[in-house]
């Protein structure tokens, strides 16, 4: 008995520097381009396109710059840096990735700041989790949300969100679109149940 529990200690420490080894030594330029291709693909099928100009390794991840993902809606990154999250991949059986991005923006008719941010995305064979969002500009989110990836379209949604004035007006007209609903208060949120 003690000789199995030796055994089993032995290949635990192995597997942990395996992965400790791996995280540290992986090729995340070359990751980075293989999961752009990957999306750009994906977006492709909806007809959406996807642009950017380089990426380049960060510690635990890399950046993608001036990402561009283009469709019924045109949403732009100066930055996006993705760290994937081995471990936490590993017991959710999905992909998870910490994303932060800077300078922001979407065009919905006219250019939004939405500045920078930060969320969690667990990405799924059928759905992609958006957790811890947050944004900071003139167009602020606060909250999760899921996207289908057979419909391109939100799944559940509880989001706070904040816009300018002069958009706050056409919220009305995209809740035809979206999922928004506003409270007594006024304030307007994203929400699917």
């Amino acid at each position: 008995m003690k000789k199995f529990f030796t055994r089993a200690l032995k290949f635990v420490l192995f597997l942990l520097g395996f992965v400790i080894a791996l995280w540290n030594f992986l090729p995340y330029p070359e990751i980075g381009r293989a999961l752009m291709s990957v999306g750009y693909s994906r977006l492709n099928e909806n007809n959406m396109k996807l642009s950017y100009s380089d990426i380049t390794g960060v510690d635990g991840g890399f950046t993608v710059n001036n990402l561009a993902i283009e469709g019924n809606v045109n949403i732009t990154f100066g930055s996006i840096t993705i760290r994937p999250q081995i471990i936490s991949s590993i017991l959710s059986l999905g992909g998870v990735c910490n994303i932060d991005f800077r300078n922001a923006n979407i065009i919905l008719g006219q250019n939004f700041n939405i500045g920078d941010g930060h969320f969690l995305m667990t990405a799924f064979p059928k759905e992609i989790l958006l957790e811890e969002l947050r944004t900071n500009g003139d167009f602020r989110l606060n909250g999760y949300l899921t996207i289908n990836l057979n419909t391109m379209k939100i799944g559940q949604a509880e989001a706070s969100l904040n816009v300018p004035e002069e958009f706050a007006g056409g919220l009305g007209l995209l809740r035809n679109f979206l999922p928004l609903e506003q409270d007594n208060s006024g304030q307007w949120h994203l929400r699917r149940r």
